[in-house]
């Protein structure tokens, strides 16, 4: 059986420190959503990698500077689409 990552939060990284360590298998980083809808993206990144918890950031809105193997940071424009390609972290 495979390793999975807890649902977040909590933050969980074991003792990774960069994405690839993270993946177990899935997908780790999402390119192709710049631009795309913020229910586009959720629905891609839950399908893409279950192990990880979508946390849309609108603007003005931040997130912590610590690396979680089981999270996605989501930052949208006030139109709801994407604005920075996303990774798990």
């Amino acid at each position: 059986m495979s390793a999975t990552w807890p649902p977040y939060p909590p933050c969980v990284s074991g003792t990774c420190e960069d994405i690839i360590c993270c993946a177990h298998g899935h997908k780790v980083r999402w390119p192709e959503l710049l631009g795309k809808s913020e229910q586009e993206a959720t629905s891609t990144i839950q399908r893409e990698n279950p192990e990880v918890t979508v946390e849309v950031r609108t603007p003005g809105r931040v997130g912590l500077p610590n690396f979680c193997c089981n999270r996605v940071y989501l930052p949208v424009d006030a139109n709801n689409n994407v604005i920075n390609i996303l990774t798990v972290g």
